[in-house]
C-alpha cells in the first residue's frame, strides 16, 4: 500500500460501519470500474458506474478508492455524491482520474457505497469494483 493512500484509507474505515447490513440482494445491483487506456504518462480517465434492479432506486453513494498500481497517484480517495456524473434513480455513474507517471498496467480497486431503496424501506449496501489500467502499449 501507498502511503498516499493511507490517510483517507484510515479515514474511510473509521466513518464505515464494522458490519453493513444489506437487507437489499446484492445481487440485485451491478457495480464495475472502467478506465480508459493511455498511451503514455499523465492522466487516465476512469469510470464507477452501479446500477440497481427495476423497483429499487439508489438515493446516495459514494466511491471509495482502495488501492491503484504503484506507477500511478491518486488524486481523490472518495468520489462523493456531489460529484456524480449521473444522478438517475436506477444508475449512478462517477468519473475520477488517476495520474499515471510511467508506462504499466494494473488493477485500480475501490468500494461503492449505497443506500438502495424499495418503496419506503431503505438500506445501505457496499459492493466492491475492481478495474484494469493500462498505459502504454
Amino acid at each position: 500500500m501507498r502511503p498516499a493512500l493511507v490517510v483517507p484509507m484510515a479515514c474511510a474505515a473509521l466513518a464505515a460501519p464494522a458490519a453493513v447490513r444489506a437487507d437489499v440482494d446484492a445481487g440485485s445491483v451491478k457495480a464495475s470500474l472502467t478506465c480508459d487506456r493511455a498511451d503514455g504518462p499523465g492522466r487516465v480517465r476512469c469510470e464507477v458506474e452501479a446500477r440497481v434492479s427495476a423497483g429499487q432506486s439508489i438515493s446516495w453513494g459514494d466511491v471509495i478508492l482502495l488501492q491503484a498500481p504503484a506507477f500511478t497517484l491518486v488524486l481523490r480517495g472518495r468520489i462523493g455524491p456531489h460529484d456524480a456524473t449521473v444522478q438517475e434513480a436506477e444508475v449512478w455513474r462517477w468519473a475520477f482520474a488517476l495520474a499515471a507517471r510511467q508506462k504499466g498496467s494494473g488493477m485500480v480497486d475501490a468500494r461503492v457505497r449505497m443506500v438502495i431503496c424499495e418503496g419506503k424501506t431503505c438500506s445501505p449496501l457496499e459492493v466492491p469494483v475492481s478495474g484494469k489500467i493500462v498505459v502504454g502499449p
